[in-house]
């Protein structure tokens, strides 16, 4: 891990900067501002003004933890301004007065009262701006305008240090697995090539290619995103993250296309091709993807955070797409079942029998992922479901690796191998005298 963090440390040109910086422009008296919201370690951290400035002496910067007994109610008021201005502003925290005048220069460098945050636990905190002055609520025409920037620091080394507690450790852990998926990639295209030569078929090792080089570009975004945090001090790079999980819940698709098809056959035997079946397959791959992005885009621009730092599958729109996994489970076990019957030789229904109950426990660990999220607490959610999928990925993609190698003496190679016209005719025959006599 020491490694891992040295060679994103290199990547990023840290500047020895430890701390996330928000900044901006606050426009609208009497509607709160939401700012951020960030999750300090039980170790605690601080949060730093530099700067503020506001053409009125009355507008706060506004802190509130989620110790607070308000914090739901704060949380769930944010762009509907139903609990009075002023009494939102009772409830904070901590507050920040007493602003600098608009235009009026100032040391750059200037501290404001440092807040030390100090907790049992790991904390939310969320951060807003506002201005409650009776002569805004007088007259709206009023001319206003205030500026911040301010910045906040975690506990933990110049890594952690910069990230919220809910996202440390992922970064890491992509890393990780972009170099093992990149070893996956290299094992499945010498694969190819072993099969090529043998005159194997191997669609099915480049369908995984493909899928392998989607999960790729998925974790090459997330990173991205993590190196521009960490160089520029800023909180995300406007979509990476959002397009990582679009990528993601692709890959995710295709995988579940890729054993639905080598369950029933694809490549292996000659009665896949339904034409009903395969028309299944790509309704449901599509499904799939489509609910998925669909749950996870509609929830994070209609949450009140608009925060693509979630497990989408734990909220009401990835219900749905929980609900579709579970005919899925079904559906593959059935369609293999089918299949398994039709076979005539003992190892490719052994074959068919092993890839079901291994790859049925893929398709029931989402359900399980997603009831394992339902009870953690929030503020380790996202890091640990974020890494456990991957891990999860990681065991069943070597699995696969490990089903289809290329070695002489491996059941899908004996399968491949046997997999020709003569005793394809064969299997048919003997069916159709097995038919003929249940006539």
């Amino acid at each position: 891990m020491r490694f891992l963090l040295s060679l994103l440390s290199i990547i990023l040109l840290l500047n020895g900067i430890n701390a996330i910086n928000y900044s901006g422009n606050y426009l609208k008296p009497l509607d709160f501002r939401w700012i951020g919201k960030f999750c300090f370690d039980e170790q605690g951290g601080s949060i730093q003004v530099t700067r503020f400035q506001s053409t009125s002496n009355t507008t706060k910067i506004l802190l509130y933890s989620d110790s607070n007994p308000h914090y739901n109610e704060i949380l769930n008021d944010f762009g509907k301004n139903e609990i009075s201005c002023q009494e939102k502003i009772s409830w904070a925290n901590y507050t920040y007065i007493n602003p600098d005048k608009v235009g009026e220069i100032t040391d750059s460098n200037r501290n404001y009262n440092v807040k030390k945050v100090s907790q049992s636990r790991d904390r939310f905190w969320i951060i807003t701006m506002a201005d409650c002055d009776q002569k805004f609520i007088d007259d709206h025409r009023i001319p206003f305008v205030s500026t911040y920037t301010f910045d906040v620091q975690n506990s933990g080394d110049s890594f952690d240090s910069q990230l919220s507690s809910e996202q440390q450790s992922i970064p890491q852990g992509q890393i990780f697995f972009f170099l093992l998926y990149t070893g996956f990639l290299i094992t499945s295209i010498i694969y190819s090539v072993v099969l090529n030569k043998k005159g194997l078929e191997g669609k099915a090792i480049h369908f995984f290619i493909a899928i392998l080089l989607i999960f790729l570009i998925s974790l090459a975004l997330y990173i991205s995103n993590w190196a521009h945090i960490l160089k520029y001090h800023k909180y995300e790079l406007r979509f990476l993250n959002l397009f990582g999980n679009i990528f993601e819940i692709l890959g995710n698709g295709l995988f579940v296309a890729l054993i639905l098809m080598i369950g029933q056959g694809w490549t292996t035997s000659i009665y896949f091709g339904s034409l009903v079946k395969q028309m299944i397959n790509i309704l449901v791959s599509i499904a799939l993807i489509v609910i998925g992005w669909v749950a996870y885009v509609y929830y994070v621009y209609h949450s009140k955070e608009q925060n693509s730092y979630i497990y989408f599958m734990d909220t009401c729109p990835g219900y749905f797409l929980l609900a579709l996994y579970v005919v899925i489970i079904g559906y593959f076990c059935w369609a293999n079942y089918v299949n398994r019957n039709k076979q005539n030789e003992s190892i490719k229904k052994n074959f068919i029998l092993i890839f079901t109950i291994i790859f049925v426990f893929w398709l029931i660990s989402h359900p399980l992922v997603v009831i394992v999220a339902h009870f953690m607490d929030p503020w380790v959610k996202y890091k640990v479901i974020a890494l456990l999928n991957l891990t999860i990925n990681a065991i069943f993609f070597i699995i696969l690796l490990i089903i289809f190698r290329p070695s002489h003496n491996n059941m899908i190679v004996k399968i491949l191998q046997s997999d020709d016209k003569s005793n394809d005719m064969k299997e048919i025959k003997e069916n159709e005298k097995s038919y003929n006599g249940a006539d």
